[in-house]
């Protein structure tokens, strides 16, 4: 059986462009069928990655169980093609058969756990509300939930703003700067005084964020405060005061 297999897949790399998307599902269907174990090496082999990612489109319109774990697999994989593939395949298939999955991988916060994000996030208001109670899970880390954020600002949803105030009274460098950057990009005015507080941060990075972000919100309470600061020993935070002062006074 292997030997036949073998003789498929190689015919299939050689006719690819002439055969159809209907002869290529049913194919992939009969291979993962009677050796599920040999397609996904040959998949993972990555020796036609055009053709690998025919094949993981087919699997994802099968959406199976069996199906869902192999692309999960796949998304783990070092391959950019790859992974984007196993991310468009699973967005074709049901959220529930993944979605624990999903979070286990963003929880280890490995090589696959933005892909992963991406496909929780793209299911819309059902993948975030999977995403919020991520967020509060006990062993989630500071990237955990600064790429959560990220997700929340990227789909527009409303609770970003929450999770922002949440980020920027965390004790967590990056996600005082993820914070920082959603209030931002979102224009959240309210958190001013949030950012304010961070300007006389330990870390140079995240002093030099908050004074930019506090001159990109606007709000001129925080003029006085700035220009009460003595001058930063580092050049560029300091450059972004004199920025955000400027940008208030104006």
């Amino acid at each position: 059986m292997e030997i036949d297999l073998a003789l498929n897949w190689e015919r299939v790399k050689k006719h690819k462009r002439r055969l159809s998307d209907q002869y290529i599902q049913a194919l992939a269907d009969v291979m993962f069928a009677r050796r599920e174990d040999w397609l996904a090496e040959r998949l993972r082999q990555k020796d036609d990655p055009a053709l690998a990612i025919k094949f993981l489109g087919c699997l994802g319109r099968g959406g199976g169980p069996k199906a869902i774990a192999l692309l999960l697999k796949c998304l783990e994989e070092q391959g950019e093609a790859l992974q984007l593939a196993a991310v468009a395949a699973l967005r074709e298939c049901p959220l529930g058969a993944q979605k624990e999955a999903l979070i286990r991988i963003m929880l280890k916060q490995g090589v696959a756990a933005a892909k992963a994000g991406e496909v929780l996030a793209s299911f819309g208001q059902e993948g975030r509300d999977a995403l919020w109670r991520l967020w509060f899970a006990p062993d989630g880390s500071a990237a955990l939930r600064a790429q959560i954020l990220r997700l929340f600002c990227a789909g527009g949803d409303a609770r970003s703003g929450d999770l922002a105030f949440l980020a920027l009274n965390s004790e967590e460098v990056e996600l005082i700067r993820a914070g920082l950057k959603a209030a931002e990009e979102l224009g959240l005015k309210g958190l001013w005084g949030n950012a304010l507080l961070c300007v006389g941060h330990e870390n140079w990075r995240i002093r030099g964020r908050a004074a930019a972000a506090l001159g990109k919100l606007g709000e001129r309470k925080a003029l006085p405060y700035l220009a009460a600061l003595a001058a930063d020993s580092d050049e560029w935070v300091e450059e972004e005061r004199r920025q955000a002062i400027k940008a208030l006074s104006d």
